[in-house]
């Protein structure tokens, strides 16, 4: 991914961008730094949060409010700059997101086959989006493939790379094998919506 370093005038870009987010995604990538990077990490992140002009502390997120999804934007960029994080990176703090947010921990403890999952995936997406929508329209168990889309989502390049790190954990836990996830079409480069092949 071509990077882009956070600066004031960019944040403020991201924050015109129309829709919300639950702060729960906000929260559950903070609680990944807190893992990774102890509370040193966390005072380092909230002052670059400061130093762009959305100053933001852990403790003052409130997981079920919703806020614009600029400030997700900005939080993940910020996490990225912060800490120098690769698209490696990015797909790591993806998956760790499903050990951390309750929602999901609540979703899995019910939904254990692909047909569960795509039925439940649509609800669950606008449990955390004000903007865009998921669908699995197409799984095959004996062909051992997923396709995930991802519509009417164009908000920056990094959730394509930090969605490819979430649904393959989220592919993971359902059919308990490790998966290769690849975004075959994305909006940036001329898709018409993202499109995620997973195979195991």
């Amino acid at each position: 991914m071509a990077e882009e370093i956070l600066t004031k005038e960019i944040a403020q870009k991201l924050m015109e961008i129309k829709g919300e987010c639950r702060q729960e995604n906000i929260k559950v990538d903070w609680e990944y730094v807190i893992n990774k990077y102890g509370g040193d990490g966390l005072k380092k992140l909230e002052d670059k949060m400061t130093e762009i002009g959305y100053p933001l502390k852990y403790k003052e997120i409130k997981p079920m409010n919703f806020c614009p999804i600029g400030l997700e934007t900005i939080s993940m960029l910020a996490i990225r700059d912060v800490f120098r994080l690769d698209d490696k990176d990015l797909e790591e703090m993806g998956a760790e997101a499903t050990k951390f947010s309750l929602l999901m921990r609540v979703f899995f403890k019910y939904f254990v086959s692909l047909q569960m999952v795509a039925d439940e995936i649509p609800k669950m997406w606008l449990k955390h989006y004000t903007l865009g929508n998921v669908e699995m329209p197409e799984y095959n168990v004996d062909k051992k493939y997923v396709v995930l889309r991802v519509k009417d989502f164009n908000v920056h390049p990094i959730f394509c790379i930090v969605f490819k790190g979430y649904f393959s954990k989220v592919a993971e836990m359902v059919i308990k094998s490790r998966v290769i996830t690849e975004e075959v079409k994305c909006t940036f480069k001329g898709g018409e919506y993202h499109e995620y092949l997973i195979k195991w």
